[in-house]
């Protein structure tokens, strides 16, 4: 299944940079109150697109965020998700990452369940120092980070 990419944001030059290490965090070093930031961001974006509204940015993302995911463009990509997927069904956090060397950007995976997908998928939720959305990806579950 091709990833699904809902969001190009400064963020994505960092991610994909080579030479940029990232490593795991254990759970113990993972910041609760931003698991549940992450998680209640996607949750409720998730949950509101599947029943056909869309989520409203508010002073919660960057700048690239707002602006690259529209009423319309949550819409018509999630539509693609669901002809692929199914619709979303629940997620569950499975781990954080942050850029060695640079621990204000954290990267939150969840494990998402769609309804007509036995595979899990990723749902990727990145925050930035400031605990805004900066970046948001679902994509086929690997178990290393890419």
């Amino acid at each position: 299944m091709k990833s699904i990419l809902l969001f190009l944001a400064s963020i994505l030059i960092v991610l994909n940079s080579s030479g940029q290490n990232f490593k795991k965090i254990d759970d113990s070093e993972a910041n609760s109150k931003k698991v549940l930031i992450a998680q209640k961001f996607a949750n409720d974006y998730l949950t509101k697109v599947k029943n056909g509204s869309y989520y409203e940015f508010k002073d919660d993302a960057i700048d690239a965020v707002k602006n690259g995911l529209t009423e319309q463009s949550q819409k018509a990509v999630y539509e693609q998700l669901k002809a692929q997927v199914g619709d979303f069904k629940l997620l569950v956090y499975s781990e954080t990452w942050i850029q060695e060397g640079n621990s204000t950007i954290k990267i939150f995976r969840f494990k998402g369940d769609f309804e007509k997908s036995n595979k899990k998928l990723e749902i990727r939720v990145v925050l930035n120092s400031d605990d805004k959305i900066a970046g948001f990806w679902i994509k086929p579950w690997s178990d290393m980070l890419k």
